[in-house]
């Protein structure tokens, strides 16, 4: 597919074939297929020969991607210019196209810091769809691929705070418009996030869901020290705890943390989301219960 000129500007963010592998879903035996053959995303080279793309490649990459997926052949991709393809994706009347289409715009807004395109995106989605649909059909699915970035050190702080923030701010407003009238005769709920655990995009949306659903959430937030944790649950002595680990910090004890919260408060029921669950290679106490997926959560926030 023939590329417009990017201009002047220099490119912020190198990707490597496997970044671009995981973003796109294309493999990168795939790419060196359609890089000798079509001559599609040819790759840079650094000083020091290691081969690279940059964010014009993908944008172009996301592009062929979306259309390949959707049943055009690379052939037919190959041949038509970056106008053309842009054309055909905004006519391609398919609801799952167009999501896909717009987490990838939400992808590269996020890269490039286009803070202005990003934050409207979101907030005509929202408004059309509703908080629930923009988190579990278009967020998860932008917080999943770009998160992989964050894992892999290919996005900047300043990134990653930018849209963090952003996301934080629908979230926390979509929770204010929530009615809470005599909440606190409801089961009581608390949230956290351990120690070395920052990414609470997660636990603010179960907040969401568990005032949606006319419990009484009690936010400890991100980065909470155990001794902390045990003093509310002994104190206002909640139906439930729950946590969501993706990311902990490197001396991040697992099996010590559910030791310790057990012994403490035995009687409470503790609920454990996050790609950290698939790691449990020991017995939980019966008290415990693994969340191992979004309809799980939400069962959780309403079934309580």
């Amino acid at each position: 597919m023939n590329m417009e000129n990017a201009g002047s500007s220099k490119s912020m963010n190198k990707f490597s074939i496997r970044d671009i592998e995981n973003l796109t879903g294309i493999k990168a035996h795939t790419l060196r297929i359609w890089e000798s053959r079509y001559g599609i995303l040819q790759p840079k080279r650094t000083e020091t020969n290691i081969r690279y793309y940059n964010d014009i490649d993908l944008k172009n990459a996301l592009r062929v991607s979306l259309l390949n997926n959707y049943g055009y052949k690379i052939s037919a991709i190959n041949k038509m210019s970056e106008g053309e393809a842009n054309r055909l994706i905004a006519e391609i009347d398919d609801t799952a196209f167009k999501e896909q289409a717009l987490v990838n715009d939400l992808l590269q807004y996020a890269l490039s810091m286009q803070t202005e395109a990003l934050e409207s995106s979101l907030d005509l989605y929202m408004q059309k769809h509703g908080i629930d649909k923009t988190v579990e059909r278009l967020l998860f699915n932008f917080l999943q691929r770009i998160g992989l970035m964050w894992m892999t050190d290919r996005l900047f702080p300043a990134q990653e705070h930018i849209v963090s923030n952003i996301i934080t701010r629908k979230l926390s407003n979509a929770i204010e418009q929530l009615p809470r009238k005599n909440l606190a005769s409801k089961p009581a709920v608390l949230l956290f996030l351990p120690e070395g655990e920052i990414h609470d995009i997660g636990l603010l949306y179960m907040q969401y869901q568990f005032y949606k659903n006319g419990k009484y959430p009690i936010y400890l937030g991100s980065n909470t020290p155990l001794k902390e944790v045990i003093y509310v649950c002994q104190v206002k002595k909640p139906r439930a705890v729950y946590t969501h680990i993706t990311s902990a910090a490197e001396n991040f004890d697992f099996k010590s943390f559910v030791q310790e919260l057990h012994k403490k408060c035995p009687s409470v029921k503790v609920y454990i989301s996050g790609n950290m669950v698939g790691r449990i290679d020991f017995k939980l106490p019966k008290q415990f219960f693994l969340v191992k997926s979004l309809a799980e959560a939400r069962d959780l926030a309403a079934n309580i």
